[in-house]
């Protein structure tokens, strides 16, 4: 089936989210990311980092299946630009941590000035990462009025781009299940998934909604452990050669290889290789 067919077919079916729900919704993540904000000015750590990047991607997610003039919206699209530069910061924040565990887990002396390095290089982006947040706290959050969103044109935008994220999938996720060296896309796929589940968070408070939601987060997680081993092998391949690095790098792959075995049965068993009629 082409993209433009499946384009209709689920236009024909999927659900999406009312205005009344969406503007409660709207509401609601601009005032968890509000408070996830000030609990990441005043304590930076590895658990605030977690949650302000979850409230970033969830604002990030309200805003995409906005009608196009709400998108177009000044103060709209520069809160939502500000906090995208705080997430970016936050994601190689992230990153650090997950390479440092990962050489902490080697136990080896030999490691200590790289964790040196990668602690030095945390700290400066931590700081970054406090400056933007300070500056975006003192912009007023935005607000949506009823009058402000018409119906159809959610409705039209939200199919659109749920029916986009579907047949985007649908291309990938062959090539995945058949190689496991497609990094690109296996990468592309997590963040696909993750958009998925977050757009369907925002159509109901459904208990088949629910489901579905835990659903697509068990594979997004299978999916970002994958990313997690990728990445750390990507730096190791940057370092320079040593007897040390090495034996990280084979354990590393030997884990990536279980973890993508896993990955595939997960994701059949679960009967997402039939996407659409998993979500429909």
């Amino acid at each position: 089936m082409s993209p433009d067919e499946t384009t209709i077919e689920i236009r024909r079916s999927i659900y999406y989210p009312k205005k009344k729900l969406l503007l409660e919704k709207f509401e609601k993540i601009i005032k968890t990311f509000t408070k996830k904000l000030d609990d990441y000015i005043k304590n930076p750590s590895e658990d605030n980092i977690h949650d302000i990047r979850i409230a970033i991607r969830r604002m990030e997610s309200v805003y995409r299946i906005l009608p196009k003039k709400n998108r177009k919206n000044y103060y709209i699209q520069n809160y939502v630009k500000q906090a995208k530069a705080i997430f970016k910061i936050n994601t190689q924040i992230r990153d650090f941590d997950i390479i440092r565990a990962k050489l902490e887990k080697q136990n080896s002396p030999q490691f200590d000035k790289i964790i040196d390095s990668i602690n030095d290089k945390r700290k400066h982006q931590l700081n970054a990462g406090h400056s933007l947040a300070l500056k975006l706290k003192s912009v007023s959050p935005p607000k949506l009025k009823e009058k402000d969103v018409m119906e159809s044109k959610l409705r039209k935008r939200f199919q659109k781009i749920v029916s986009g994220l579907v047949a985007e999938m649908e291309y990938d996720i062959p090539l995945v299940l058949n190689d496991d060296r497609k990094v690109e896309e296996i990468h592309k796929l997590r963040k696909d998934f993750k958009k998925l589940r977050y757009s369907i968070e925002l159509t109901s408070n459904r208990m088949d909604s629910l489901k579905l939601i835990k659903s697509l987060k068990k594979i997004q997680d299978e999916l970002g452990s994958i990313h997690d081993s990728d990445m750390f092998l990507d730096y190791l391949r940057d370092m320079k050669k040593s007897h040390e690095l090495a034996e990280a790098a084979r354990e590393e792959s030997r884990e990536r290889r279980e973890k993508y075995q896993r990955f595939v049965q997960i994701f059949k068993d679960g009967g997402f290789d039939d996407l659409k009629k998993l979500i429909l």
